[in-house]
């Protein structure tokens, strides 16, 4: 028997997992292929979590599809565990995996050649949209939730430099101020483009940047109001209130419109790091020898549970997240299903 357990184990396309990381809600089990299949997915990363005995394990995963086709392998390589009072965390980024079907694809974690647990993957295939999506989704769920932006602007002479400020986000753009009795960001009206990094209120890491291009709206600009109006509800600690503080603001400040975009970025700009226990690549130019069978759960097609997916799609959640839940929600009840008539007939 294995020393230690398998807790908790994913495998998620790793632009979903950056948008997860704003808004919790996105995360499903989704490795996605643009182009249709048979394909190539884009990175993917295989997250695991283990609790065991302090002390060094060897560790391996094995992808295979819903036929017990290897797929993909990891390394074999030693980790180390903490101890019982503990769980330690593992991610590993997957690239360049060819899927040739969309059916349920099956993770097995290794410890030692034991086997410590097996999870379903899904397959998306050119049902993800632009791939530029995901980001979008998180920048503005950043932007909604937090306060604080940072602005990387290009200065004199060459070079940048990086401020915190804050912003008001309208329209799908961002709106900073900038001048004396206020935040000050040197050489940002003369900016053509800076870039925008948005963090993460909850996690405190950078989850989005784009570039984003500058236009100063004038004082009698009615933009210059609209957004005013915002930004004074926004303000703390005003020395002045109402059109007191309005007229200072349009004597003394630059109003930036900064304008994201998304659409000429090569992947994986915007991207968040990935986490800091990530393996090196995953597939080996020799493979080992293959562990031991491995018992898996009943296979069940992964089909879409369409009232699910219409309540999610009802509730504003995007098609592709709704489909990975009414996949995941398929197979849970189906798997439970045959749990049930499995143990009913062993009785």
């Amino acid at each position: 028997m294995p020393r230690a357990d398998l807790h908790y184990a994913l495998a998620v396309d790793r632009e979903i997992y950056e948008a997860s990381r704003v808004d919790p809600n996105l995360l499903d089990p989704v490795v996605r292929v643009d182009e249709g299949l048979p394909g190539t997915a884009r990175p993917f990363l295989v997250i695991r979590h283990y609790q065991g005995p302090q002390g060094a394990y060897v560790e391996q995963f094995l992808l295979a599809d819903g036929r017990g086709r290897e797929l993909a392998r990891s390394r074999r390589r030693r980790i180390q565990l903490e101890g019982e009072m503990f769980e330690d965390r593992f991610a590993s980024v997957l690239r360049d995996v060819a899927f040739s079907d969309g059916a349920e694809h099956q993770l097995t974690f290794f410890l030692d050649d034991d086997v410590v647990g097996t999870v379903p993957v899904f397959v998306e295939a050119g049902l993800g949209g632009d791939p530029q999506v995901a980001m979008e989704e998180t920048f503005r769920k950043a932007l909604q939730k937090g306060t604080i932006i940072w602005l990387t602007v290009p200065q004199p002479g060459g070079g940048s430099h990086n401020h915190p400020v804050w912003f008001v986000y309208q329209d799908n753009r961002v709106y900073v101020f900038s001048g004396p009795t206020e935040q000050q960001v040197p050489h940002l009206a003369e900016a053509s483009e800076v870039e925008i990094t948005a963090r993460s209120k909850e996690v405190r890491s950078r989850v989005s940047r784009v570039p984003a291009t500058v236009r100063v709206v004038s004082g009698d600009d009615e933009r210059f109001d609209a957004v005013a109006t915002s930004g004074l509800a926004k303000r703390l600690n005003l020395p002045d209130l109402g059109d007191a503080a309005l007229k200072r603001w349009k004597a003394n400040l630059v109003l930036a419109e900064l304008t994201p975009r998304f659409h000429d970025e090569e992947p994986p700009r915007g991207a968040a790091a990935p986490p800091a226990a990530e393996a090196p690549p995953d597939v080996p130019a020799s493979r080992p020898e293959p562990p031991p069978t491995v018992e898996q759960e009943p296979h069940v097609e992964a089909q879409i549970d369409q009232a699910v997916f219409d309540r999610l799609i009802a509730e504003g959640a995007s098609e592709r997240v709704a489909r990975a839940k009414a996949k995941a929600a398929h197979v849970r009840a189906e798997r439970a299903r045959l749990r049930a008539e499995r143990e009913k007939a062993a009785s």
